[in-house]
């Protein structure tokens, strides 16, 4: 119609240019998202798919709302095309007016690795030195930028993928080298690579699972006392990363929404029904009250909303101050 503004698009190259380096801001929007209380989300829906499945994924915050309708497509790698692809779309939460839709594959990337790392900000042990990664995708990247955002001590990087070749666990740490290369925050660090899970958490301070993996393969007997598992590969009705006695003998358990998490996380089996979980917004506010680092503690990460609309307005904001020039 004449006179109304065309809504913006930004693909995912776009998304990708506007956040990059930006973790201290992504994990400031995210926390401040939670403890928001103008926040409104509705939990995940799901619909089935040849080889994979789509979400909607509705939220509100401050004066916006948005829907990001995402596809899982684990085999997609194969064609190639991102295992992670769908579209978010920013709305007035006043008027209901259209103001950007922008591709989701690398936002939906950088939301989950800022999450993780804000559980394990508040979880994982003081001194960390040594961090795991089951599963070397791309999600294994923006976690390991994150993390060494964060975490300046770390001197040791453990990583295990069942797909990958020796000269792919090199391209894979030459990424990670470039990707920090240009940050205050990055210092020199060992990368090991191995041959199976035991050996890639047996040292670990810090794990991260980011597999589609429908059988538990993490065992707490391979595993320190004191460390943080941020299990993020569980998103899904049948898929599982951890086994049962991780989750029985975990000190605190964590949910970015657990709810969520008992339909399809880590939680879905039903084996523990008096088990205490603490939500992502609890921690948030009691964490300095909680006792978090004794023992074990899991992040069980299924994704939700409310973090994707805190990037998106990040997003927003910075295309109209740096693109626009508003």
């Amino acid at each position: 119609m004449e006179g109304m503004d065309h809504m913006k698009y930004l693909n995912d190259t776009g998304v990708e240019h506007l956040l990059h380096g930006e973790w201290e801001n992504m994990i400031d929007f995210i926390e401040s998202a939670f403890l928001d209380p103008t926040a409104d989300m509705v939990p995940k829906v799901y619909l089935d798919a040849d080889g994979g499945d789509f979400r909607a994924m509705p939220a509100a915050l401050k004066k916006y709302a948005c829907l990001k309708w995402i596809g899982v497509f684990p085999n997609n790698n194969q064609i190639p095309l991102p295992t992670t692809i769908g579209t978010l779309l920013l709305s007035d939460r006043e008027t209901g007016k259209s103001l950007m839709a922008m591709d989701c594959t690398s936002l939906t990337a950088h939301r989950t690795a800022a999450t993780s790392a804000i559980a394990a900000k508040r979880c994982a042990p003081n001194n960390i030195t040594s961090a795991a990664f089951i599963g070397c995708g791309k999600q294994a990247l923006y976690h390991y930028q994150a993390y060494s955002h964060l975490f300046y001590d770390l001197e040791e990087i453990h990583f295990y993928d069942k797909n990958y070749t020796e000269k792919q666990y090199h391209d894979f740490t030459e990424r990670c080298i470039k990707a920090t290369s240009s940050s205050a925050d990055s210092s020199p660090q060992k990368f090991l690579f191995h041959k199976n899970i035991k050996d890639a958490v047996k040292e670990a301070d810090l794990i991260t699972t980011l597999t589609p993996s429908t059988e538990a393969y993490i065992n707490v007997l391979d595993l320190k006392e004191d460390c943080h598992i941020n299990a993020v590969g569980a998103d899904a009705e049948g898929k599982r990363e951890l086994m049962t006695n991780v989750i029985d003998g975990a000190a605190n358990i964590i949910c970015d929404d657990p709810i969520q998490a008992l339909h399809s996380g880590e939680l879905q089996y039903n084996e523990w029904p008096n088990l205490e979980i603490t939500s992502l917004k609890k921690l948030l506010t009691d964490h300095k009250s909680m006792n978090l680092y004794d023992g074990l503690s899991v992040f069980d990460s299924t994704g939700v909303a409310l973090e994707d609309i805190a990037l998106a307005i990040l997003v927003y904001d910075k295309y109209d101050k740096e693109i626009l020039g508003s």
